[in-house]
């Protein structure tokens, strides 16, 4: 699988995760989200949202503060015709004429570019794309948004909860609280806190929302908000975070050690209740899990002991490997470690899945 780019369909991967994703992966380039004739698009830059001059509608930013009375209509005019006649930009015009502070100015365009994007996200049709070749150059930006708070701000305000259910655990499913490295960037507010504190109680999904006083709706779209910055998640998503950490070349094969003796426990694990064909059930989930891989990963096999052999060539590269190259290495880790915590989850059930996942985390990274 390709890192340059994202490319696909609403249905399958909503506008929150989208936005998380380039956040995660710290991409760039300009992403592009079309729902019939409508077109969005926004400029990501290492996974911040950037905003540029190029792109900003002045002329409907001027309207809606018109239709807000924030801008009376009498002055309307006044504000368009000083940047044509000069060959200024609106927003210059509007602080040349003292209509607005520049930081009062600034806040009236972030929140107009936030509500301008905020119906996407509950857009459950349409496609999607990230031009890495488009990039937001400096000083051509005007401001930048924190990514993971303008998801949460987007979520909060979704009405779609068919989009919501579609893409929260069934509710025969365990949820773990995740504890992500970024979680204090997060600004959550206390309904959101307070659900965090009775997942941390209760982990079966139908539990949490017999337990929740936020009512259906409110704790499903909740659940969706957390899930999708990363917060909260299953068992295997939290098997996932085992490798988040970006590694230093010279820190990499302890990285590989640390992965394979948790392959090698895995297969200890699963071969203690189902016997030999532990090895056969492992070595078909390497397989399914070979597509969803970087070409960095295709080349490796699984041992009889469970551990996960990389070709030679690989290892002796590491080395010399990018930082990029690391990161896309260490997530193909991950996945490989989810795929075969959920082998386990649909050989053994829910019950040893969630007590594999609590001893892996015994064993440290």
């Amino acid at each position: 699988m390709e890192e340059t780019g994202l490319q696909g369909n609403l249905t399958e991967f909503p506008f929150a995760q989208i936005l998380f994703c380039c956040w995660q992966r710290e991409k760039s380039g300009c992403l592009k989200i079309k729902k019939d004739e409508v077109e969005k698009r926004l400029y990501i830059e290492k996974g911040k949202i950037a905003v540029k001059k190029d792109s900003f509608p002045e002329k409907n930013f001027l309207q809606s503060l018109v239709e807000k009375n924030i801008l009376n209509s009498s002055s309307h005019k006044e504000h368009e015709n000083p940047a044509s006649l000069n060959d200024s930009s609106l927003i210059k015009a509007l602080i040349e004429l003292d209509t607005f502070s520049p930081s009062k100015l600034w806040e009236l365009m972030e929140t107009f570019f936030k509500e301008d994007l905020f119906p996407v996200f509950d857009w459950s049709q349409g496609e999607y794309l990230l031009d890495s070749a488009d990039l937001p150059i400096e000083p051509g930006v005007l401001f930048k948004i924190q990514t993971l708070n303008f998801i949460l701000e987007g979520v909060r305000k979704m009405k779609n909860i068919d989009l919501i259910k579609a893409h929260i655990p069934p509710e025969d499913s365990a949820i773990q609280i995740l504890q992500p490295h970024y979680q204090n960037q997060i600004r959550l507010e206390p309904p959101e806190k307070y659900l965090l504190e009775v997942i941390a109680e209760k982990n079966e999904l139908k539990t949490i929302f017999e337990s929740s006083e936020l009512g259906e709706k409110e704790t499903q779209k909740t659940l969706f908000a957390l899930s999708s910055l990363g917060i909260i998640g299953t068992p295997q998503e939290s098997a996932k975070e085992s490798f988040s950490q970006e590694s230093t070349p010279a820190g990499f094969n302890k990285t590989l050690d640390a992965f394979n003796e948790k392959c090698i426990y895995i297969y200890k694990y699963i071969s203690k209740e189902i016997g030999p064909v532990a090895l056969n059930v492992l070595g078909k989930c390497l397989e399914e899990t070979e597509d969803h891989l970087s070409p960095l990963s295709q080349r490796i096999e699984m041992g009889p002991d469970g551990r996960i052999k990389m070709d030679s060539l690989l290892k002796t590269k590491i080395s010399l490997f990018s930082k990029e190259d690391r990161k896309v290495l260490l997530r193909d880790l991950n996945e490989i470690l989810a795929a075969e915590v959920l082998a386990v989850k649909k050989t053994l059930g829910n019950e040893h899945e969630r007590a594999l996942v609590e001893n892996l985390k015994r064993q440290g990274n």
